[in-house]
Parts: structure tokens; C-alpha cells; sequence
């Protein structure tokens, strides 16, 4: 199976553009995004881990990419200026998934975690981070 029909085996909406060989995900309808700063995502993706809620996360420029489950709210709490949710209708350049731009690649028995657990998540991360400055 290749990887277009594999991300399509999720439920996800995708296109693929045969010329160039490039598939996108069309962030909205079947999945969500959370977009954040690398070092900031990486603990935030270290606390989903450790309570067996990791997702999806995907490398893209300075950036990770957490994907969540669809959630039709646009804003995010004023607390967590460092999230960002990506705009349903949004397209994003999916590598092949043995790519290593997949920090964590989709697997049909993980699926994405909700996007109020990955903000949970977050808020944990930056009170650790916090704390291990004080100490």
C-alpha cells in the first residue's frame, strides 16, 4: 500500500497530485492540527507520551505539526500563546511515512488524540518548564 492510499486507510482527506507526486492533507472535516514551535512541541508530545495519548506529529520548517482529532473551534486559550490551530480548509504537505520528518507517524491503532488533550498537554509542558527554571 502506498502512502496515499495508507493516509486515506485513516479517514483522512487528502489529494495527491500525481505530476509532482505530492500529497496534502486537507486539515478540517476528518483531522485537526496544532502547530508549534519544535522545542516547545517536543514537550508537549513527551507529556502525551508518557499518559499513552500520543498522536500523529509531523516536522515542518521550525515548527511541529501535532495532529488531533476535528474540533470546529477557531480560537485556542490566550495562555498558550505558542499554539497555533491550523484553519480547517488548510492544506499540509504530507511526507512518505517512513520519512523522517514523522516524529511520531500515524498508526490506524493510535489515532489522534483530542485537541483539548493535546491542549492539556501543553499547559503541563510549559508548568514543567516553569518549575525546572525555579528549581
Amino acid at each position: 500500500m502506498n502512502s496515499s492510499s495508507e493516509y486515506r486507510s485513516y479517514g483522512w482527506w487528502i489529494e495527491h497530485d500525481p505530476n509532482s507526486d505530492r500529497t496534502t492533507l486537507i486539515i478540517g472535516g476528518r483531522i485537526g492540527a496544532l502547530r508549534m514551535p519544535a522545542e516547545f512541541a517536543a514537550r508537549v508530545h513527551q507529556v502525551l507520551a508518557i499518559h499513552l495519548q500520543a498522536g500523529p506529529v509531523l516536522v515542518d520548517g521550525a515548527d511541529w505539526v501535532l495532529l488531533t482529532q476535528p474540533d470546529g473551534r477557531v480560537q485556542l486559550p490566550e495562555d498558550l500563546d505558542e499554539v497555533a490551530g491550523v484553519q480547517a480548509g488548510a492544506r499540509l504537505a504530507l511526507p512518505p511515512l517512513d520519512d523522517p520528518s514523522w516524529i511520531s507517524p500515524p498508526r490506524a491503532d493510535r489515532p489522534a488524540p483530542s485537541r483539548q488533550v493535546v491542549v492539556s498537554a501543553a499547559r503541563r509542558a510549559r508548568a514543567d518548564a516553569q518549575l525546572a527554571m525555579t528549581a
